[in-house]
């Protein structure tokens, strides 16, 4: 069967534009691959990892492939080790990054390998290029096309919703990003007290709170009746969320992304195997390693940046490696 395939290319070490064009150029060449078309190539800020880094050449290729995702995959860390990818830490600078985004409807993982992947819906220096050559591919867990995630995170402002994990792990995110970073947070949604009886009836509520659901609560409403909308905010429950096709998802108070928490340990954290997650939202989501809390406070920073990345086109269009 036939695939539409989505991969990312990165370099912000060494030789950039030789890397990453000689890293083009090899996979259009592959046996694998048909009908390789690339985007503009792009210049983005470092974001996370350590500092003092380069400026990132960014670009995607979309093709058709009867390979699996795991033989993508394989193709692509032949390339990057044959270019000198040298896998020290995570986020570190790196002479040539490629990444399997989409690989037609598979959702599912294995060791090294999660399609789609975990984390590009945060991350508009792969959604700007992306736009360019196949912005009506699917992302299949929730159905929006690759334009119509990029518009979702240009509307609203950054901003995450935390879903997973405990309650106090969350609290504490929130705490932490609030105190170290300014992010404005809202906290744990606090139980409901219980409904008063009069008789052997519950007391009516009144419209303005029968409206609501039972799914809400004190701190969403806070949340959705803050007077000012900050800048960037994470809160560690999710609100309620619109439907998909409602114009509301644009909403400044309903979040981008929902963060799903994956606990992790030493033999399952990066670069070991990823698990996939149940996806019950319908939501885009972005995957949160747990296995550190500093890690994860800047991995939160870090995919709140991004979502506001800005990309420079460095090229008019998609033939800077031919």
């Amino acid at each position: 069967m036939i695939a539409q395939c989505l991969i990312s290319f990165g370099s912000n070490l060494g030789a950039r534009d030789s890397l990453i064009s000689r890293a083009a150029r090899a996979l259009s060449q592959s046996p694998l691959v048909h009908e390789f078309r690339t985007s503009r190539l792009f210049e983005t800020p470092p974001i996370g990892g350590p500092e003092g880094q380069e400026p990132f050449l960014n670009a995607v290729a979309a093709f058709n492939t009867a390979a699996s995702a795991r033989q993508i995959l394989e193709c692509l860390q032949e390339l990057e080790a044959d270019l000198g990818r040298n896998r020290r830490r995570r986020w570190d600078a790196r002479s040539i990054d490629l990444d399997v985004v989409l690989h037609g409807e598979l959702v599912g993982g294995g060791t090294g390998l999660i399609v789609p992947h975990p984390r590009y819906t945060a991350r508009l220096f792969v959604l700007e290029p992306a736009c360019d050559v196949a912005p009506s591919f699917r992302d299949p867990r929730f159905g929006w096309t690759i334009a119509r995630l990029a518009e979702h995170l240009r509307q609203g402002v950054p901003s995450l919703a935390l879903q997973g994990s405990d309650e106090s792990t969350r609290r504490e995110l929130c705490r932490r990003l609030q105190q170290e970073h300014g992010i404005a947070t809202f906290d744990e949604a606090p139980k409901r007290e219980s409904m008063e009886i009069v008789g052997h009836a519950p007391v009516t509520l009144p419209p303005s709170l029968a409206s609501r659901g039972d799914h809400t609560s004190e701190s969403s409403n806070a949340l959705m009746e803050v007077e000012q909308v900050p800048s960037r905010w994470v809160s560690a429950f999710v609100p309620p969320l619109p439907s998909l096709d409602s114009p509301q998802t644009s909403s400044e108070r309903i979040p981008r992304l929902i963060a799903r928490i994956q606990n992790t340990t030493a033999t399952t954290r990066w670069p070991a195997p990823h698990q996939m997650w149940p996806s019950g939202s319908k939501w885009p989501e972005y995957r949160l390693e747990i296995d550190d809390l500093d890690w994860a406070v800047s991995e939160i920073v870090s995919a709140l940046d991004s979502m506001r990345c800005p990309a420079y086109p460095v090229t008019a269009d998609g033939r800077w490696w031919a």
